[in-house]
């Protein structure tokens, strides 16, 4: 083996070893607090991927879903309700991108209430707003609802992120999407696990 695969292999295992020491509950007290921090430290890595992948998913959306009635002057706007890394992760993507030739506003929310007009509304999980409080102020506007709880798709989010067998995946409430006046393309849906209306 060469010494750079060498070299990434030994990496990855003392990353693994990491994990596991870390989450086997086997703590010495007098390493206890350096311990801590490389929990701390391997956490933000992982959820740092995690959000990472959601931001790039998110844009991607943007190419899918269709909000005909948004005026063309208008700014692309992505709210974020709740603290969340993904926030900085779709800001790091705004500036460098367009959705058709529209600039991207991205804005972070700890209040619904203070949520106007958004054509993308994300829902962090460390949000503590009821989803039902989220759907009836959104009703009737073409805002695409996206969270990342369990059974959040079912109980009407127009998407919805999951973990299957480590993956990041979504699905897609066609109900939902009809209900925002959006159109959602079938090309999207092929990569998604859809739920509600079937067409």
């Amino acid at each position: 083996m060469p010494a750079d695969e060498k070299g990434t292999s030994r990496f990855l295992m003392i990353q693994l070893v990491l994990v596991v020491f870390c989450c086997s509950g086997f703590i010495i007290d007098v390493h206890h607090e350096r311990l801590m921090k490389s929990c701390s430290e391997v956490y933000d890595i992982v959820q740092e991927g995690e959000y990472s992948l959601k931001a790039a998913f998110i844009y991607r959306f943007t190419e899918y879903v269709d909000w005909e009635g948004m005026p063309k002057e208008e700014e692309f706007k992505i709210a974020i309700l709740g603290d969340t890394p993904l926030t900085r992760n779709l800001i790091n993507i705004a500036e460098n991108a367009e959705v058709g030739n529209r600039k991207i506003n991205v804005e972070e929310y700890d209040n619904l209430n203070e949520i106007d007009e958004c054509q993308i509304l994300f829902v962090s999980r460390e949000s503590s707003v009821p989803l039902q409080a989220i759907l009836h102020k959104f009703e009737g506007k073409e805002t695409l609802i996206v969270t990342e709880k369990e059974g959040y798709g079912e109980k009407g989010s127009c998407i919805n992120f999951f973990l299957s067998e480590s993956k990041i995946k979504f699905e897609v409430n066609l109900e939902a999407v009809e209900k925002a006046g959006l159109a959602v393309s079938s090309q999207l849906l092929q990569h998604a696990v859809v739920i509600g209306k079937q067409r």
